[in-house]
């Protein structure tokens, strides 16, 4: 295990597995419970619209740049000044789409950074399932300092709102990116990663080239030689966090790295759906009982995991859209309404009629 929190931090992007392992082994442990067994009751249109800024309020970043959670001063309760201002409900035509559900996923460590931040939907008919991963330094329309998206949890949770306060805070600054509000959060401790992985006895992962590293700063080595292997826990946290290397054909960028990742999820799939799998049900319980937090009622993650122990569902895996350019600090910003609204319909929408650029707050350069 990696000693230094901070050398961790990056790589929770394959979470979204602790959760779809949590569901296997729940449907697989207990799908002859039907009695219990239910699809999630799902908000109202009108419940899940984006909780937008406050259009009155454009604040400056401050040039002092103080510690990293602390937050402009501003009226009592009024955090990052989010109040809903754009207010459509099914009145005006607005209905949700039957049988589709729509997650924020996020992954968390003791020292409450959220590098990792996805949405993701599901839909029960067609048997598909969408992940859009956000990078961690998206910036969103919120009086703060440090106003990237992964600043959110922290901020909500620091201020005496504890975890459903950050759980809330990172939802509806999220809506401010994707147009609504996510059904049902997942939160993912650090620890449960290594902990899957070495439960179900690795997994086979393609490694594209030689990644080597070592950074003494943060106790961190890499060395994971190219070619097709089954990586242990260690090492699959060390694939899916690389990102340097000792030369520049074996440096990678952001959106390669994120690609890494996506390649690990399809793969562990396969691990966790294999019957092997059962053995190590036990040891998936406690992780995910230990580990992983959400407002999802259990009867609904049975039905959740059931879906995935019957077969047949298909996962589509994006990055968000953004480009990158430095400010007063560096931040990534979404490349414009146009590209970012064609892949949420596409993919997340939970909506009947498509999702408008009124309805997103996107900030640029």
């Amino acid at each position: 295990m990696l000693k230094n929190k901070k050398s961790r931090r990056l790589m929770i992007k394959s979470f979204i597995i602790t959760v779809i392992a949590c569901f296997v082994v729940a449907g697989g442990g207990f799908i002859g419970w039907r009695s219990v067994v239910r699809p999630p009751s799902l908000p109202s249109a009108g419940d899940i619209m984006p909780q937008l800024p406050n259009p009155s309020i454009s604040p400056e970043i401050s040039d002092d740049d103080p510690a990293f959670y602390v937050v402009e001063p501003h009226p009592d309760d009024a955090l990052l000044n989010i109040d809903s201002y754009f207010d459509l409900t099914t009145e005006g035509g607005w209905e949700r789409t039957p049988n589709f559900i729509t997650f924020l996923i996020f992954g968390y460590d003791d020292g409450l950074n959220t590098d990792t931040i996805m949405v993701a939907a599901y839909n029960a008919d067609t048997r598909q399932a969408y992940i859009i991963s956000i990078p961690r330094d998206t910036q969103v329309d919120v009086q703060r300092n440090i106003r990237k998206i992964n600043s959110a949890y922290p901020a909500g949770r620091l201020h005496g709102r504890g975890h459903e306060g950050g759980v809330d805070q990172l939802r509806r600054e999220v809506s401010t990116l994707i147009g609504f509000m996510p059904d049902f959060y997942i939160g993912v401790e650090e620890d449960a990663f290594v902990h899957i992985v070495d439960a179900v006895g690795g997994v086979y992962i393609d490694v594209p080239f030689h990644m080597h590293y070592r950074d003494p700063f943060q106790d961190l080595y890499i060395n994971i030689p190219a070619g097709r292997q089954r990586l242990d826990g260690e090492n699959a946290l060390n694939f899916v966090r690389y990102r340097y290397g000792y030369g520049r054909r074996t440096s990678i960028s952001n959106h390669q790295r994120m690609q890494h990742q996506h390649q690990f999820i399809e793969a562990m799939m396969q691990e966790l759906l294999t019957p092997r799998v059962i053995t190590q049900i036990p040891q998936l319980i406690r992780t995910y009982r230990d580990h992983v937090s959400t407002d999802i009622p259990l009867r609904s993650q049975l039905w959740l995991g059931e879906q995935f122990v019957l077969g047949g569902v298909t996962l589509h895996a994006y990055n968000y859209p953004v480009t990158s350019a430095r400010t007063i600090r560096w931040y990534d910003f979404p490349v414009g309404y146009d590209e970012v609204l064609e892949l949420i319909n596409r993919t997340v929408n939970p909506f009947t009629q498509d999702i408008t650029s009124e309805m997103l707050r996107l900030m640029s350069p």
